[in-house]
């Protein structure tokens, strides 16, 4: 080789060695990051021969194992019988899925010449949001929170690419479902079936029977008070005597959507879901609008009819009290009626169905508000028909009592007949105010004690599921 050659091959040679020192070129650098990384992932720890060869069911690829990593445990026959308890959430698939490699990981680790392999981050943070049941239950023990020092970054672990069997099964009452909105709180892949498993079969028939039979009288009663007002309505259309057909009107559009559940398969498509599970957070963009159609026609003529019967309280008490004069009371006052009791049911129908607190229930074969979230039954159910009671009853107190003021202060200004005609008045009055006053009180009175005992009954469903 010539002067020259040899001059640029120890300078090429310099240059190299100086890169070298410069970017802190190190025989082995290399290999010492990756001892270092894999030392992260090791604890020493005591290895014992494994006394079970697998791990909720599956067949472990090593032969030693460590109980250190599972702080509840002091044997393996103490954590073989810690992973049946675990196996209870088979009956939340999506958390059942997720968690079974991190509990072999902790109580069935693999250990290799005094050291003992740690699970990783990811293997734990994977189970946070399916297995939140778990953290809402009991809480996650010390040893399973995803803290660094027990589950390091980036360390490979045996279990990771290993595939368990998934086959979790919802526990009835529950269903399976891959639809989240159909998920029982924090049990993920899992809903409550369609027909309520508080009640019976029997106990089901029962009421729709019951159902059938009531509703189908007050269909044909409220048809012929209409049909005998239409016949004559030249005549009826007369306030305060016409606010009867509304009423009626009201409660037969209403019979209508209590009946429709008896039509074929009408029942089902109401009140349940595609996949089986109930109708609940109704209306939703994935379901059929047969539920929220029927809420509506229920409602909303509930919500009219009980405010007719305050408008109808009104009228006869300010009638009675113009009784003998030539003064007109309602006079311009009943388009007011007609905007109050169309206009308030449809607003407080309209802002249940923008919060979508519209839910189906088998028993009663219909959707309505409230059946879950109970609180808002006490808003938009017992605190207007509660105010419908106060108003109502007191209107229809001070008609009676203005009607047996003037035939007891005044009996020689009434004719024989006009007496009579007062007596007959007011005893149909009577009857139709015990009457209306009554399904009124009865109806709040029903969801009065379905409000005030839904707690009690939700925590002991949720304590039966779970």
């Amino acid at each position: 080789m010539s002067s020259r050659g040899e001059a640029f091959v120890k300078s090429f040679g310099m240059l190299l060695l100086w890169g070298c020192l410069l970017l802190g070129c190190r025989p082995g650098r290399a290999q010492e990051n990756d001892s270092f990384a894999l030392d992260e992932c090791r604890r020493p720890a005591g290895c014992e021969p494994l006394k079970y060869n697998s791990c909720l069911g599956f067949p472990l690829p090593y032969r030693h194992t460590a109980i250190s990593l599972a702080e509840d445990s002091g044997s393996q026959e103490e954590i073989h019988h810690k992973l049946l308890l675990w196996s209870g959430l088979r009956n939340a698939p999506r958390c059942w899925e997720v968690i079974q490699p991190l509990l072999c990981a902790v109580y069935m680790p693999k250990c290799e010449s005094g050291k003992v392999e740690l699970p990783s981050q990811i293997l734990c943070q994977a189970t946070r949001g399916p297995c939140a049941i778990v953290q809402r239950e009991r809480g996650w023990p010390d040893f399973l929170k995803c803290t660094t020092d027990r589950f390091p970054e980036g360390c490979p672990n045996e279990f990771q690419s290993i595939k368990f069997n998934s086959s979790g099964r919802c526990e009835a009452p529950l269903v399976r479902t891959d639809n989240p909105k159909s998920w029982y709180e924090d049990v993920e892949g899992c809903g409550i079936q369609c027909q309520n498993p508080l009640f019976t079969l029997g106990e089901h028939q029962d009421m729709h029977v019951y159902i059938a039979v009531f509703g189908s009288i007050t269909i044909f009663c409220t048809f012929f008070t209409l049909a005998t007002f239409v016949a004559d309505w030249k005549n009826s259309n007369r306030y305060p005597a016409v606010i009867l057909f509304y009423v009626n009107a009201c409660f037969f559009i209403g019979s209508i959507g209590w009946l429709a559940q008896f039509m074929d398969g009408a029942r089902k498509e109401i009140v349940c879901r595609a996949d089986g599970t109930m109708r609940l957070g109704e209306p939703t963009s994935n379901e059929t609008l047969s539920c929220a159609i029927i809420f509506v026609i229920v409602y909303y003529s509930l919500m009219s009819g009980v405010i007719w019967f305050v408008m109808l309280t009104y009228a006869w008490h300010t009638s009675f009290r113009a009784l003998g004069t030539t003064y007109q009371p309602l006079m311009g006052k009943t388009s007011y009626f007609h905007l109050v009791t169309w206009s308030v049911p449809f607003v407080l129908t309209v802002a249940i169905l923008a919060l979508a607190q519209v839910d189906g229930d088998s028993v009663s074969g219909i959707c309505f508000v409230g059946y879950k979230n109970y609180h808002y039954r006490a808003g938009f159910v017992l605190a207007p028909i509660g105010l419908v009671l106060v108003i109502g009853g007191y209107f229809l107190i001070r008609g009676v009592m203005t009607l047996f003021s003037i035939k007891s202060n005044h009996p020689g200004l009434l004719s024989e007949k006009a007496a009579s005609k007062i007596n007959e008045t007011m005893l149909r009055l009577g009857i139709f105010g015990i009457l209306a006053f009554g399904f009124v009180f009865i109806t709040f009175g029903c969801h009065f004690y379905d409000f005030f005992n839904q707690a009690e009954w939700e925590k002991s469903f949720r304590e039966y599921v779970l």
